[in-house]
C-alpha cells in the first residue's frame, strides 16, 4: 500500500507528468531524424518555391496571400532559412509541436475531468434552488460516491472517509489525464502526422486548437469561480458560485482563444469545426439552462461570424477562387486521377465506412497503410454502409445515453465525430482515407480509454496503474516499430504495395525511390506496374520517360514523355523533360521550344532555365545562354551545377573574372564537385595565380583520381611553376 501511495503521488505531479510526456515523445520518434522527405513532401517542402524565400511571410497582407496554410508554411520557410533541405530540423519541429500537444492534451484533460467530476449537480442541470433543498450529508456522500462510480461503503458519515475518496478522485483524475495525454503522445495512428513532414500542418492546427479550446476552458473556470470562493460544500454538495464576471484576465483568456483559432484555421482548413467544439464543451461543462445560453450567444455568435468572414476571405470563397472541398485534401494534384468528380452523398456513405475503419484502429492499430486509396461507395447500399451506418449511430446513442451518468464518454465520443466532422462528412476530397486526420480526434478517444480504465473496470487502483503501464508500453512498442517503416522510400512503399496492390500511387512512389537508390530496372518496373492499373497516369509516363532517358532508350523515353504532355498538356515539368531527352538526341530547335513553353507555364522554374541555357549554348548563343543560366542561379542561388554552367558560359564568353567568381561559388556550395573544381583550375593559371588553379586541380583530383584532365592540368600547371622558379644552379 505505501507503494501504490508513491507511485500515486508521483503521477499526480504535473511537472513530472510533463517530463514523461515529452520522455516518451523523444523515445519513440527518436528514430526518425534520417527519414527522408516522402510522398507529398517532394512537392510542398522539397520543390516548393515560396518557402524558400522567407522575406514573402513577413509582412501580414503577403502572409495572407502566399498560401492558403500560411502559419505552416511560413515554419517550413524558417526551416529552409537556418538548415535548406537537410531533413533533421524539419523532423525536429515535428517532434517538438508533437511535445507541445502532449502537454496541451494533459492540461485539458485536468480542467475536463475536474469540471465534469467534480461538479455532479452542475452537470445534472439542477438549479440553485434545486441544489439548496439538498441538505442530507448522508445522502449527498452517497451522490458524490455515485458520481465517482465508487459504492459507498458505509452507514454513517465519516468526515475522514469523505475526504480520503475526495483525495483518492483527485489523485485518479491527474493519472487519467496523464494516460489520456500519453496515448495521445504514443499511439501509432500518429506516426502520419509527425513522421510526414508535410503533415506539420495536421500537428500544428491541431496544436492551435488545442490551445483555443483549452484557454477558453480556463477563462470559463475562471469566470466560474470569479463571484466565489469555489470551494466544495460538504453540506450542498456543489461548488457555491455566482454569476462569472468578466475581469481582466478572462478576458485575456478569451482573446487569446480567439487568435489561436484563427492560427488554426491559417494552419488547416479542417480547423472550421473549433466554433462547435467550443460550443459543446461550454454545454457540457459549464452551462446547460436556456437562459445562460441567451446570454452567451449575445458574445460567442460575433466572434464565429468574424472567424467565419475570416476564413471565407482567406481561402478566397468572395474571389471565387477554390472549392472547399479541395482545401482540405490532403494529396497535390500531380498525384491525382484526372477527370474525377465525387458526389456528397457518395462521399458521406463512403466515410460511414471510413470512420469504421478510423474506430477499428484506435483500439487495433495493426496494417496501418500511408496511402490506402480507399474507393468510393456508390450509394447506401454498396457493400457494409448500412452495418456501418448504425455501428456509428449506436456509439452516437451510447454518448446521448451516458450525458448523465458518464459525462466523460459522452464528451469524448462527441470530440472525436466533431472534429473528423469536415474531412468525414458531405464535404468531397479525393482522397477518402488517411491516418493523419486522426490526430485531433484521438485526444476524445484517450478521454474514453482513459475513464474506462480509471472509473468503470472494477480492480483497485494499483491495478489501474499497472494497466495503465501495459498499454503505455504496447503503444511505445508499436509507434517506434511503424516509423522504422519510414526508414527510406523503398521500405515506406515496399509496405504500402504489399498492403494495397493495387495502389498505383505506391508503385509509382517507390519506383521513385529505386531510382533515387540508382536501382534502374526495378524503377522502370515499378512504374510499368503503375501504368497497368492506371493507363493515364501522367507522373508514371514522365518518370518513366526520364529513368529510360537516363539508361540511354531514348525513342522510348520520348513515347512516354510525349503520352505524358497529351495527358497533361500544360505541366512545366513535363516539358522540360521532354526538352531534355530532344536535346540528346540533337534535337536542338525542338528541345529549345519545350524548355520555353515550361518557362511560359512556369516563369520561376530554374531547371527550365538552366536547360535553355544549356541549349543555347550548344547552338552558339552565348548571350541568351548567359541571359537564361543567371535568371537560374537568381531562382535558386545555392545550386552548384546552375553556378557551374553560368561560369562555363562566361569562359567561353572569355569573361575570366565572372567565370572565376560562379565556379568558386559552385565549389564553396558543393565541395565534393569535381568538375567545378577542375574549371576553376584552368582559369586561375590563365589568371597567372598557378598555385591556386594546383590546388584546385588536386582537390579535383582527390575527390575524382581518375579525372585525367585534371591530372593534365596539375601536370602543365607543375610545368609553368618550374619555369618560373627554376632551380639554382
Amino acid at each position: 500500500m505505501m507503494e501504490n501511495s508513491r507511485i500515486g503521488n508521483k503521477l499526480t505531479r504535473p511537472w513530472i507528468a510533463l517530463i514523461l510526456i515529452a520522455f516518451v515523445a523523444l523515445v519513440i520518434y527518436s528514430n526518425i531524424y534520417e527519414t527522408p522527405f516522402v510522398f507529398d513532401d517532394i512537392n510542398q517542402v522539397e520543390d516548393k518555391a515560396t518557402i524558400r524565400d522567407l522575406k514573402i511571410f513577413l509582412t501580414p497582407r503577403a502572409l495572407l496571400s502566399v498560401s492558403p496554410r500560411p502559419i505552416v508554411d511560413l515554419t517550413f520557410a524558417l526551416n529552409y532559412k537556418f538548415g535548406e533541405l537537410n531533413a533533421f530540423g524539419y523532423h525536429f519541429v515535428n517532434v517538438t509541436i508533437h511535445i507541445i500537444n502532449g502537454f496541451l492534451a494533459y492540461i485539458l484533460s485536468l480542467v475536463i475531468f475536474k469540471q465534469l467530476l467534480n461538479s455532479p449537480a452542475q452537470r445534472f442541470g439542477h438549479s440553485n434552488s434545486q441544489k439548496s433543498k439538498v441538505q442530507n450529508p448522508k445522502s449527498q456522500v452517497d451522490l458524490k460516491l455515485r458520481t465517482y462510480n465508487i459504492a459507498a461503503r458505509t452507514t454513517e458519515v465519516v468526515p475522514g472517509v469523505f475526504q480520503s475518496t475526495i483525495n483518492n478522485r483527485q489523485s485518479s483524475i491527474y493519472v487519467m489525464s496523464l494516460l489520456t495525454a500519453l496515448i495521445f503522445v504514443a499511439h501509432p495512428i500518429q506516426t502520419q502526422a509527425v513522421t510526414y513532414t508535410v503533415q506539420r500542418y495536421t500537428s500544428m492546427a491541431a496544436m492551435f486548437y488545442l490551445a483555443s479550446v483549452l484557454l477558453y476552458l480556463k477563462a470559463r473556470v475562471l469566470q466560474q469561480r470569479g463571484g466565489g470562493n469555489g470551494q466544495l460544500s460538504v453540506v450542498s454538495g456543489h461548488r457555491e458560485e455566482k454569476r462569472g464576471t468578466f475581469g481582466f484576465q478572462v478576458l485575456a483568456y478569451f482573446a487569446l482563444s480567439f487568435l489561436c483559432g484563427i492560427l488554426a484555421l491559417l494552419s488547416k482548413e479542417s480547423s472550421v469545426s473549433l466554433p462547435g467544439v467550443i460550443l459543446f464543451a461550454e454545454y457540457m461543462l459549464f452551462d446547460r439552462t436556456w437562459q445562460g445560453w441567451k446570454r452567451k450567444l449575445l458574445w460567442f455568435l460575433p466572434a464565429v461570424v468574424i472567424m467565419g468572414v475570416f476564413f471565407l476571405y482567406v481561402y478566397g470563397f468572395f474571389r471565387g477562387q477554390v472549392q472547399f472541398g479541395r482545401l482540405l485534401e490532403d494529396v497535390s494534384e500531380m498525384m491525382r486521377a484526372p477527370g474525377t468528380a465525387t458526389s456528397r452523398w457518395d462521399y458521406l456513405c463512403t466515410q460511414f465506412n471510413v470512420v469504421v475503419i478510423y474506430i477499428r484502429l484506435l483500439f487495433l492499430p495493426v496494417g496501418q497503410n500511408l496511402d490506402y486509396m480507399y474507393p468510393l461507395k456508390t450509394g447506401f447500399f454498396d457493400g457494409y454502409t448500412p452495418l456501418a451506418f448504425f455501428f456509428l449511430l449506436l456509439i452516437v446513442g451510447l454518448g446521448i445515453w451516458n450525458i448523465k451518468k458518464r459525462p466523460v464518454i459522452t464528451f469524448g465520443i462527441f470530440w472525436f465525430f466533431m472534429t473528423l466532422s469536415v474531412e468525414s462528412s458531405v464535404f468531397p476530397i479525393k482522397d477518402t482515407l488517411f491516418e493523419h486526420r486522426l490526430y485531433l480526434p484521438m485526444f476524445g478517444f484517450g478521454l474514453v480509454i482513459a475513464y474506462m480504465v480509471f472509473c468503470l473496470l472494477p480492480i483497485k487502483r494499483l491495478w489501474c496503474v499497472i494497466l495503465t503501464i501495459l498499454i503505455i508500453v504496447s503503444l511505445v512498442t508499436a509507434t517506434y516499430l511503424r516509423n522504422r517503416t519510414y526508414e527510406n522510400g523503398i521500405t515506406l512503399w515496399s509496405d504500402v504495395v504489399s498492403k494495397s496492390p493495387l495502389n498505383f500511387r505506391a508503385y509509382y512512389n517507390l519506383g521513385n525511390a529505386l531510382y533515387k537508390s540508382e536501382r534502374m530496372k526495378e524503377a522502370i518496373n515499378r512504374y510499368s506496374e503503375a501504368l497497368r492499373i492506371k493507363q493515364d497516369f501522367a507522373l508514371a509516363h514522365l518518370n518513366l520517360g526520364v529513368v529510360l532517358m537516363e539508361v540511354g532508350r531514348l525513342d522510348n523515353a520520348i513515347s512516354h514523355l510525349s503520352e505524358a504532355m497529351r495527358i497533361k498538356p500544360g505541366d512545366a515539368v513535363i516539358h522540360n523533360n521532354l526538352g531534355n531527352a530532344l536535346m540528346k538526341l540533337g534535337r536542338l530547335q525542338n528541345a529549345v521550344l519545350h524548355f520555353s513553353d515550361a518557362i511560359r507555364i512556369a516563369p520561376k522554374y530554374a531547371k527550365a532555365h538552366n536547360n535553355l541555357g544549356i541549349a543555347s549554348a550548344r547552338q552558339g548563343n552565348l548571350k541568351d545562354a548567359v541571359v537564361h543560366f543567371s535568371e537560374a542561379v537568381r531562382i535558386e542561388p545555392h545550386n552548384a551545377k546552375i553556378h557551374k554552367n553560368l561560369g562555363q558560359a562566361f569562359m567561353l564568353q572569355e569573361n575570366l573574372p565572372k567565370a572565376a567568381h560562379h565556379y568558386s561559388e559552385a565549389v564553396r556550395i558543393n565541395p565534393g564537385y569535381a568538375e567545378a573544381h577542375f574549371k576553376l583550375g584552368v582559369i586561375l593559371v590563365r589568371q597567372g595565380d598557378v598555385d591556386g588553379g594546383i590546388e584546385h586541380f588536386s582537390k579535383a583530383l582527390k575527390i575524382k583520381p581518375g579525372m585525367n584532365e585534371a591530372r593534365q592540368g596539375m601536370n602543365r600547371a607543375m610545368r609553368l611553376k618550374d619555369l618560373k622558379n627554376p632551380p639554382y644552379r
